[in-house]
């Protein structure tokens, strides 16, 4: 008679060697599982990427003045044929924040493949004309060339017209004081900018406005002319006929003077 001990042990054996087959098996089933997980998700992956669900749906650009649409597009690498899922807004921002004249950059995507792009470009304080070119000047003071692509963004900036290249930058410095920045309504408003040599001063600045009226400033004064709509054009009574206006800036008094045009 078998030995109770052998029997017992037998019987542990046993279930210890169905346990160990139940584990492989589940793993085997695991790993197939897994596989076929896989496969699925490549094939699925080989569709998307294959199909045009994958491409961009809606590109737009905002806060562009200088730069076109097509233009800030291609600077960021994207157009309708962009894989949507694989171009991290991070890498659309740091691309397009190696442009010199773009001061920030906001990119955002949307789950339904939209991609909208926030740009904030450096003041342009108007253009100018050198060797038959049209140049850009910049709130730095640099400048920028102005191509055929963009020939069309000229309508927004006033003509910058007799400066030097040191006074360029003179000028460029006065429309962006600190705190004081002349705001882009403002210089909306301006037509022509032009040097100006007075009595008291050889180094002024004339501006020519939409509207007409003519401003003489030095490079100090230029902050005032933020005061410009609420300090002067609305004193213009309603209904009476406008004449041109002849205006002084003057920092020293925080003023904007009306002058005599024939002063000048």
């Amino acid at each position: 008679m078998e030995d109770i001990n052998d029997l017992l042990y037998n019987d542990v054996e046993a279930k210890f060697l169905a346990l160990q087959n139940k584990k492989k098996k589940r793993k085997k089933r695991r790993r197939k599982i897994r596989m076929i997980s896989l496969l699925i998700i490549v094939v699925i992956g080989v569709l998307y990427f294959s199909s045009d669900a994958s491409k961009v749906k809606s590109l737009e650009v905002e806060g562009n003045l200088f730069y076109t649409k097509e233009e800030v597009l291609k600077k960021a690498g994207l157009s309708y044929h962009t894989r949507y899922i694989v171009t991290p807004k991070l890498f659309i921002e740091y691309k397009l924040k190696q442009d010199s004249l773009l001061e920030d950059v906001e990119v955002k995507k949307t789950l339904g493949g939209a991609i909208t792009i926030h740009v904030k470009e450096k003041t342009i304080i108007g253009y100018f004309i050198k060797d038959d070119k049209n140049y850009a000047l910049v709130q730095d003071g640099s400048n920028i060339e102005i191509t055929s692509e963009n020939l069309g963004a000229i309508v927004h900036f006033p003509l910058i017209d007799g400066f030097e290249d040191d006074q360029l930058k003179l000028l460029a410095q006065s429309f962006v004081v600190k705190n004081r920045a002349v705001t882009a309504d403002m210089m909306a408003m301006i037509s022509e900018i032009h040097p100006y040599a007075a009595s008291y001063d050889k180094h002024m600045v004339k501006l020519i406005m939409q509207d007409g009226n003519i401003i003489y400033t030095d490079y100090a004064s230029m902050p005032l002319l933020n005061n410009y709509k609420e300090g002067v054009l609305k004193n213009v009574k309603e209904g009476k006929k406008k004449e041109r206006l002849c205006l002084l800036l003057d920092d020293a008094t925080a003023h904007i003077h009306t002058e005599d045009c024939s002063d000048f």
